[in-house]
């Protein structure tokens, strides 16, 4: 018989929970979700998602703080 090897970890309580009823749904328990994924890391030799910070720019950080008063100082040549 195989010996298996223990992981303990602690989680937020609400994230446990909504990931076990998203678990529930898909027919899948923890043991079964995280066997799946270790073996992917595994055969694909990385995280089997991507991991980023997506940053999405807002007008101030591209145009400035006082990017309201622009159009008040640009000459508009249609007149």
């Amino acid at each position: 018989m195989e010996q298996k090897a223990r992981l303990n970890l602690s989680l937020d309580p609400g994230l446990k929970k909504e990931t076990e009823k998203m678990l529930d749904s898909l027919g899948l328990d923890f043991k079964t979700a995280i066997t799946v994924y270790f073996k992917q890391i595994i055969k694909k030799k990385k995280i089997p998602f991507e991991i980023s910070d997506s940053h999405y720019y807002t007008v101030e950080e591209v145009a400035g703080a006082n990017w309201r008063n622009i159009p008040d100082k640009t000459e508009d040549e249609w007149e």
